[in-house]
């Protein structure tokens, strides 16, 4: 656990401030020691002062004290990220000494802009017990704090705060924690004014953050028609077909490659600079795709925006940070979100993470903070159309298709656009692994791999060996394929936290299974259809002589489980696992 954690802010002005932390930890067990492997981040406005760390054993007996000569720097990886300036100080003092013991660290960095204002995140892995922030500013500092927990603070002087927390319990050990579940003891700062290089900014509304960003991209926007002659737009007949042609255009003749030197990590390079290098980082390549819009006279905007995996924008906070950048493209009666970054993307489909989020408009009228449309299942789903034809031994013959539309076929396209025949094979073969157990394939074929605009279409044809399981003179068949509607979140009884559903989301069956002659239908399940907040789920069977038609579908809603909803939600997942895991049974004659 985390005896005590201790972090100091000491603002001298707005281009300066000196940022303490110290730690006392104790590690008793293996999976403890991972604490004792000592990385601090730097990057061109924060510089490491100094640092101390120091074990003691079991006994209190100091085993080691070292400081930042003997910590590694190293160049940072960062996924996508090429040219950037962070660095990690590294030192694994894991094995110092036998376990148990206690690890000391106190270290000072020194900011350079206030713009790297670093939160107050006291909550870890492990239990703390006690953990405080101490904030110091100089006479007349304008900032803000905010705490979505209403954390309050101490103000001892008129230039000094101070936020305590005691007894803070671990990060929750559950499954699908939606992200404003991290912020609980957290307090986020913004500056009234801040400085980065030669630019000067503020924090203090969400019309300055705008105001920062667009006095950044103002200039970036340059390009000449001469530089993309091989973009044609003739083929469209409507703005719309424009926009998709300008998208298609940027998606095909560059690559996402972050280059965020300096400044650079807000600054957009121009639309000039992406032509000619054929990349760049998301914000670059938002800007190179409005450069290509506004040349043909398409009104297009950048957004900020903090993508839902990454943490939670509040809108009565206005903030800073942002991780991502898309661009918004009003049209008369619907207004586009596209992500430049997304390979596989479409300008009406808005990427899973991307839906639901507080961002920031900048331009046009004025800057606004609105949300991404959640939007509606038909924009993810998938489904299997299928006939089976079942012998006297309880093997099956199969042929059907797969097809998958909006961020579902992204996954599924982008999988099979990497892979070899036999490789599109195995994962064909993997979805069915839990229905169909042995199922091989005759044939397969992959339709609409490089249309991304068009459904993804799987065909297949081939033979399930064991699909009937048979017991005495009775067959059980399970007709869900290609899989159960699976669920294995925690029981109501063990949930304390909300539940992250995800994106509405479609998914369907429809199969026709022929009978032998020598079996008898014996029963079949009960038609479930069930309506809530959370969706529905509907399966019917349909039987006519010799043939059984099978139908099922599930639609999912929410996306946030509110916890004192869980129960419910609990209760709807687990009737449509139920459901699918019910059999229909035959008898032999």
């Amino acid at each position: 656990m985390v005896l005590e954690s201790r972090e100091t802010l000491t603002i001298k002005d707005m281009t300066l401030a000196e940022y303490t932390v110290y730690k006392k930890i104790f590690i008793d067990d293996e999976k403890g020691k991972e604490l004792a492997n000592l990385s601090l981040s730097t990057n061109d406005y924060i510089d490491l002062k100094s640092v101390k760390a120091t074990i003691y054993d079991e006994k209190g007996k100091r085993e080691g004290r070292y400081k930042k000569k003997h910590f590694n720097a190293k160049k940072s990886s960062i996924y996508g990220i090429i040219g950037h300036d962070n660095f990690a100080y590294q030192l694994n003092l894991a094995n110092v000494t036998r376990l148990p013991f206690t690890l000391e660290i106190e270290y000072t960095k020194i900011i350079k802009s206030l713009m790297y204002w670093p939160d107050w995140s006291p909550q870890e892995d492990i239990p703390v017990l006690l953990s405080s922030y101490t904030l110091t500013v100089p006479p007349g500092y304008g900032f803000s704090s905010f705490s979505p927990s209403e954390i309050s603070h101490e103000t001892p002087s008129e230039n000094a705060h101070i936020w305590r927390q005691f007894a803070i319990p671990a990060w929750p050990d559950e499954i699908a924690v939606p992200s404003e579940v991290y912020d609980r003891y957290r307090v986020f700062f913004a500056a009234d004014t801040f400085k980065i290089d030669q630019y000067a900014g503020g924090i203090s509304t969400w019309q300055s953050i705008a105001g920062f960003y667009e006095g950044l991209a103002r200039t970036q926007y340059d390009l000449s028609p001469e530089m993309v002659s091989d973009l044609s737009l003739e083929t469209a007949t409507s703005k719309h077909d424009s926009i998709a042609l300008i998208y298609n255009y940027v998606q095909n003749s560059t690559r996402y490659v972050g280059m965020e030197l300096g400044v650079h990590g807000w600054k957009p390079h121009s639309g000039k600079w992406v032509c000619e290098n054929k990349y760049g980082d998301c914000k670059d390549l938002a800007t190179f795709f409005i450069s290509l819009l506004r040349m043909h006279h398409i009104e297009a905007y950048p957004v900020l925006i903090l993508t839902r995996g990454k943490g939670v924008t509040y809108p009565e906070f206005p903030n800073n940070r942002f991780n991502h950048a898309i661009a918004c493209v009003p049209l008369e009666h619907d207004t586009l979100w596209v992500d430049c970054t997304d390979d596989d993307g479409r300008i009406d489909i808005v990427s899973e993470w991307n839906q639901g989020c507080y961002v920031l408009v900048v331009g046009g009228e004025g800057p606004v903070l609105t949300q991404t449309p959640i939007q509606d299942p038909e924009s993810n789903f998938w489904g299997f159309e299928g006939e089976l034809e079942l012998s006297a031994t309880g093997s099956a013959r199969i042929q059907g298709h797969l097809k998958y539309g909006g961020n579902a076929s992204k996954y599924m396209r982008s999988q099979f656009q990497n892979l070899l025949p036999r490789e599109q094979r195995k994962t064909i073969l993997s979805l069915f692994g839990e229905t169909a157990p042995g199922m091989t394939l005759d044939t397969f074929s992959v339709e609409n791999l490089d249309d991304k605009y068009a459904p993804l279409l799987i065909h297949l044809e081939g033979n399930i060996p064991h699909f009937a399981t048979q017991t005495g003179h009775r067959f059980f068949v399970y007709p869900a394929l290609p899989g159960k509607a699976g669920w294995y979140g925690e029981h109501p009884s063990r949930r304390t936290e909300p539940f992250f559903a995800g994106i509405p989301s479609l998914s369907s069956s429809e199969i026709d299974i022929q009978i032998p002659d020598n079996w008898e239908l014996e029963s079949i399940p009960p038609d479930v259809a069930i309506k809530n907040a959370f969706g529905e789920i509907h399966q019917h069977i349909t039987v006519q002589g010799k043939h059984i038609h099978y139908s099922w579908q599930r639609t999912k809603m929410q996306v946030v489980i509110k916890i004192e909803d869980y129960e419910d939600y609990y209760d709807f997942r687990l009737k449509a696992k139920q459901a699918q895991a019910s059999p229909v049974v035959f008898r032999q004659l």
